[in-house]
């Protein structure tokens, strides 16, 4: 194989080359977890390479003659300092290891030259390590879960230096028949909590009187939600930052809903969980960020944002058959908690991290 790897280039609308690009990714990640749940849309992987207000991404294709074989890119916020998320896609039809290798090559360089010194690559996987011989599975320094020892990503990505920091679970909710089940979940979880935490819900532009509360909740996704042995940056988030982002999917026809808990005393947002309704209603629907502050947990405010979450979107996205979610396998209570209300495991990632 005679591989060229060149940069995306950034057209203003979707072109035939961005829709290869949109094919290998999904192509790749499909076929690594074993499902097709979860794709992007070429139009929405656009929108994320051109938007770098708060956010620079890069892009790179993989050409052998003139077909586009593989991919790779990396994404960082810009109000951090060291990590970059990358990610590395080779088309199931040209296997060869040389090919991944070569991108994580391409993409490391990158990252460098952007002053990135720690890199993080979520690899999914269809195999559950519960099921494997111990003999078999790397397990991240907590030993909760693993991945295959003998996957071939597992091993470029050993003998280029990652570790493994983390696994994370990918759950499934199936539209239920009927709901009575989760609203009875919701209010024993209500009543639980007290008087002092109100559930409130919104979907598309954030509401004036819940901006500032939100950005300050969704600044702790990064410092509260469990990331293994992987030390990620703190990042910055204001109600600006909060604004692009609603005008960012809406730009693309995306439904964005926001179940969360305000604590009365202090009028602010403690808990919340985001549902990602795509432009096309008909496809799965993704979970975002889901939080409760550390310092209200205790008080099953996770079981209230997925509960009223879920109800909220079987009315507002009737077409959409599921919602899917990702949890670190570490992560025991919001995993009780998916379980409880309705969710099912699918397939894994494994979170592997490098300093440069």
């Amino acid at each position: 194989m005679s591989v060229t790897i060149e940069p995306l280039s950034l057209p203003e609308t979707v072109n035939t080359e961005v829709e290869e690009y949109a094919r290998v990714v999904n192509a790749s990640y499909s076929h690594s977890a074993g499902t097709g749940i979860l794709t992007w849309e070429a139009k929405n992987l656009l929108a994320q390479l051109q938007n770098q207000t708060y956010s620079t991404s890069r892009a790179y294709l993989a050409r052998d003659g003139g077909r586009i074989v593989g991919a790779t890119s990396l994404q960082f916020d810009n109000s951090t300092a060291r990590e970059a998320e990358i990610m590395v896609a080779v088309d199931p039809a040209h296997p060869d290891p040389s090919l991944a290798d070569s991108l994580y090559g391409r993409i490391e360089r990158e990252a460098a030259a952007l002053g990135r010194r720690l890199l993080i690559d979520y690899v999914p996987t269809s195999a559950d390590a519960s099921r494997l011989a111990e003999s078999d599975v790397i397990r991240p320094p907590s030993g909760v879960a693993g991945v295959p020892r003998g996957d071939a990503r597992s091993r470029i990505l050993m003998a280029r230096g990652y570790e493994l920091g983390l696994v994370e679970r990918a759950s499934v909710f199936e539209r239920p028949a009927d709901a009575s089940e989760l609203r009875r979940i919701l209010d024993a979880a209500s009543a639980d909590a007290g008087s002092d935490y109100e559930p409130i819900w919104w979907s598309r532009r954030t509401p004036e009187e819940h901006v500032d509360a939100y950005a300050y909740a969704v600044s702790r996704m990064s410092t509260d939600v469990p990331s293994g042995d992987i030390d990620v940056d703190e990042q910055t988030w204001d109600a600006e930052r909060i604004r692009a982002r609603d005008e960012r999917h809406a730009s693309v026809g995306h439904l964005f809903c926001v179940a969360a808990v305000v604590h009365r005393p202090s009028a602010q947002i403690v808990a919340f969980n985001e549902l990602i309704v795509a432009s096309d209603r008909a496809k799965p629907t993704e979970n975002g960020g889901t939080l409760v502050l550390s310092e209200h947990r205790g008080h099953r405010l996770g079981t209230i944002v997925k509960a009223l979450g879920l109800l909220r979107w079987l009315e507002a996205a009737p077409e959409s058959p599921a919602v899917f979610t990702f949890n670190a396998e570490e992560n025991r209570y919001m995993l009780d908690v998916n379980v409880r209300v309705g969710f099912r495991p699918v397939f894994w990632e494994g979170a592997w991290s490098r300093q440069l």
